[in-house]
């Protein structure tokens, strides 16, 4: 029964990453990812109270935290500097993302009927939806233009390797979860820089060209 409620929780994560494909509006991909990230944390805390495991509870806590509004707020913050809110233009149109992602799901699915899950793991069904989920945020991140958008995608395939961690494996020992997450906050921050200074700098041309054209 407790296996299940995981597997629907992984499963909801997976429609949500679905769902980002689908999705052209940044606003609106930051909060896909943010409820995302929720029902990852959810998933960690649930497994931390089947397992009595405190390192899960303090991994649910930092995910919730991080993922769910800090990281958000400083991707809503870097969009709102940028003005712009949908993605222009991808390379792969939203009709064959679905096809593609369709394909992938289940070739992903097919494949890992071949792989042994240790009699251990809490949900055995989580590891191709988890599988599934890495893959989408890997598509998202060369399928898209805008550096914001393959930004969540990264952070998308990040949520599936959370999952199946907690989930297979009862979770990685506490210190390196800490070290992924502050390597996430430092990496996004990052990002959110560069996209910010290239954003400037390309209005700095756009300004100087008009000028030039003036002339």
């Amino acid at each position: 029964m407790f296996s299940n409620f995981i597997e629907l929780i992984g499963a909801f994560v997976l429609v949500l990453a679905i769902l980002q494909i689908t999705s052209d509006r940044l606003y609106f991909s930051i909060k896909i990812y943010a409820l995302q990230s929720f029902f990852v944390a959810l998933s960690i805390l649930s497994i931390g109270i089947f397992s009595s495991s405190f390192d899960l509870y303090v991994s649910s806590f930092l995910t919730l935290v991080i993922k769910s509004f800090i990281i958000p707020f400083a991707l809503f913050k870097t969009i709102d500097e940028m003005k712009i809110k949908r993605e222009i233009k991808a390379f792969v149109n939203i009709t064959n993302s679905l096809l593609i992602i369709s394909a992938i799901i289940i070739f992903t699915f097919l494949l890992t009927r071949y792989i042994h899950i240790g009699s251990g793991a809490i949900a055995k069904e989580i590891f191709p939806i988890s599988l599934s989920i890495i893959f989408i945020g890997a598509f998202i991140m060369v399928s898209r233009q805008k550096p914001i958008t393959q930004l969540i995608g990264f952070l998308t395939l990040e949520n599936g390797i959370m999952l199946v961690a907690t989930s297979v494996t009862y979770g990685m020992p506490l210190i390196i979860e800490i070290g992924i997450f502050f390597d996430v906050i430092v990496g996004a921050s990052m990002a959110s820089l560069i996209i910010h200074h290239i954003n400037h700098d390309i209005d700095d041309m756009d300004e100087n060209s008009l000028s030039n054209f003036k002339e």
